[in-house]
């Protein structure tokens, strides 16, 4: 072979090299997509959607007010959705948003993992990533979760990336990051503070001014943080019946640990025990990283059970609101992938990798899918969607956030939609003022019994999956709006026979006598 001829092959040796990590971050990605391209239009709508929807679809500054002082918590998600819906007015952009950050939170796991263990590594992060089952169900929800995980992702990617190199541009970058995930979810706090305690320790015993930009930064976290603490009363004990009731905070870390890699069972303890390698390999070359891993993953199941007991919070926690642990519970498990790999003989080391990526692919699932509730399909919504499209005018109101609500988009968003949480509704409510109609969604399993609702004067139209009731004014204000619909819920509840229906109503009817109580009103 000629000099030529030698030098030109290992150009394109070299380059193959550094483009095959490219090459396969496309294919996973792709496959991601792939994966969930028919959950866009192929999943029932789901209340929480409707929540996403109905509020972001509203002003921008009426969105602002029901986020920050009527519910409390995070803006950057309805902020998005909002620009969502004014480019496509269909719920499905809800999902196409989701969609996107899902995709992009494959690589950043990737470029994350990268900086710990290597390349190789972070492509095992990237598949990991790629199957993961959080990513799999909440990657086209209509909600903040793949949001969440992304900003979470890049939050500790620029973070790690400071530590490496904390020349200032870089650790500005960092900081301003940090404050991302505390603007999409309030548990975002959980990782801005295990920043920020890694950040204070390092720079212990250094000079104050030089840190001054960050802390600058840092102080734009007191507003999220302020917000957040709107949500401290949103699930009080008066809220009646929940019908959406979470799980344990051990049961829900163990299955939102097993959702981002692992599953369930068997496969999960292994899962286990790699990131705990994964764990030990970084804290004997980056114990600051280490540290903060373990700070993000380790404390919010101790805060949260702390909470819980001492009786500070809500009941509804799930796997899908500690998704922010994903990028990194990933990255310690590629890592420990690796770790364990290199003890392997060459030719059984790719195979074995290969072999943990098909059981996290595999394995058994610990992560519901939360959208199988037949009356949020598009065959269930279509007909009560467009008859609502027809009765909205401005100055009307939904109660409460429901699919079929959601379903009436665009026309929808003329009209104010209503929480099935006291606090939140009474506060939506003090700021409601005159109201031509409150209409008010029942999914039903059976056929409403029409004829004693008109015997009851009962205003109403029924539908094979919804019964929408209609309260008609005109009302002066939202409490004496609110206060009609109670009276209404209260007719209707014994003429609703079919069980969850009628758990439905007397749920909705109690959230809307808590709330004008809370108004010092009757009910």
């Amino acid at each position: 072979m000629s000099a030529a001829a030698s030098e030109h092959h290992q150009t394109w040796t070299r380059s193959l090299a550094a483009s095959w990590p490219t090459v396969a971050l496309i294919g996973l990605t792709a496959f991601l997509f792939a994966r969930l391209l028919p959950d866009i239009t192929g999943k029932p709508l789901h209340e929480d959607e409707a929540v996403a929807g109905l509020i972001s679809a509203r002003p921008l500054g009426d969105l602002l007010h029901t986020v920050v002082l009527d519910r409390g918590g995070a803006p950057l998600h309805f902020l998005l959705a909002h620009v969502a819906l004014a480019i496509d007015t269909t719920p499905e952009s809800l999902r196409w948003l989701s969609l996107v950050f899902a995709l992009a939170t494959v690589p950043l796991c990737y470029d994350l993992t990268r900086r710990l263990a290597g390349r190789f590594a972070g492509l095992i992060a990237a598949a990991l990533a790629a199957t993961s089952q959080l990513l799999l169900v909440y990657g086209t929800f209509g909600r903040m979760y793949s949001l969440f995980a992304f900003s979470s992702a890049l939050a500790a990617d620029l973070f790690v990336r400071a530590l490496e190199r904390p020349h200032r541009h870089k650790v500005l970058a960092a900081a301003a990051a940090a404050l991302l995930p505390l603007a999409v979810h309030p548990f975002g706090a959980f990782l801005f503070f295990a920043e920020a305690a890694v950040a204070l320790w390092l720079w212990r015993g250094r000079s104050l001014r030089a840190a001054l930009p960050v802390l600058a930064v840092a102080l734009l976290a007191l507003p999220l943080l302020l917000a957040d603490l709107r949500l401290s009363d949103r699930y009080a004990p008066e809220a009646g019946q929940d019908l959406d009731s979470g799980t344990s905070v051990g049961a829900a870390t163990v299955h939102a640990l097993g959702g981002a890699a692992g599953g369930r069972g068997v496969a999960f303890a292994i899962f286990v025990l790699l990131a705990t390698a994964g764990v030990l390999a970084v804290a004997r070359r980056r114990p600051a990283v280490a540290t903060f891993a373990v700070l993000t993953i380790a404390v919010p199941p101790i805060a949260l059970a702390v909470a819980s007991a001492a009786g500070v919070a809500g009941d509804r926690l799930g796997p899908r609101h500690l998704i922010f642990m994903l990028p990194l519970w990933i990255a310690l498990v590629a890592t420990g992938a690796t770790q364990v790999g290199a003890l392997l003989p060459a030719k059984m080391r790719v195979a074995a990798l290969a072999a943990i990526v098909a059981a996290a692919a595999l394995a058994p699932s610990a992560v519901s899918e939360p959208r199988t509730i037949p009356t949020g399909s598009e065959r269930a919504v279509g007909a009560p969607a467009v008859w609502l499209a027809r009765q909205l005018g401005p100055g009307d109101v939904l109660y409460p956030y429901s699919p079929v609500f959601l379903a009436a988009l665009p026309v929808a968003r003329e009209a104010r939609a209503y929480s099935r949480e006291p606090v939140a509704l009474a506060r939506a409510v003090k700021r409601t003022g005159p109201t031509h109609t409150v209409f008010m969604s029942i999914p039903l399993r059976e056929p409403a019994n029409a004829d004693a609702l008109r015997r009851a004067g009962v205003g109403f139209r029924a539908f094979p999956s919804w019964l929408i009731l209609e309260s008609r004014g005109p009302f002066a204000n939202g409490t004496a709006a609110l206060g009609s619909a109670a009276k209404l819920l209260k007719i209707v509840a014994p003429l609703v026979t079919e069980p969850n229906a009628h758990a439905y109503v007397e749920q909705i009817r109690g959230t809307a006598c808590a709330a004008l109580i809370r108004l010092r009103s009757t009910c």
